[in-house]
């Protein structure tokens, strides 16, 4: 095997750039934050949510912190498309079971302490 010198784009942490996103490509984010969703399976998907709420995640969990970084990256589009008010807001209804809590102790079998 021989040794070749290849240059290496990278970014600093620090700098910051503007990219126009369209609506469509927004709709291809948010279907791939629901399938990666879906891939964690409730339980776990349960789980990373509490952590990424209670700003917890395990250095070791990349599968949250991969998560966590979907959803910042999906909020921030959907802040400045709401800023230059080109979204819009429509009243669904939907089904819940009869039994359902908004509270957190429903899932404290599967979040961490």
């Amino acid at each position: 095997m021989k040794k070749e010198k290849v240059n290496l784009s990278s970014i600093p942490n620090d700098v910051e750039t503007t990219i126009t996103i369209g609506g469509a490509f927004y709709q291809r984010l948010n279907k791939f934050l629901i399938d990666y969703a879906d891939s964690l399976g409730k339980d776990n998907l349960l789980k990373s949510m509490y952590l990424i709420k209670n700003d917890r995640i395990p250095a070791t969990d990349t599968y949250t912190f991969n998560l966590e970084t979907l959803i910042v990256l999906l909020k921030t589009v959907e802040q400045a498309f709401e800023d230059a008010k080109l979204s819009t807001s429509t009243e669904i209804e939907i089904e819940v079971p009869d039994d359902f809590k908004s509270d957190p102790d429903v899932f404290k079998d599967i979040l961490p302490d």
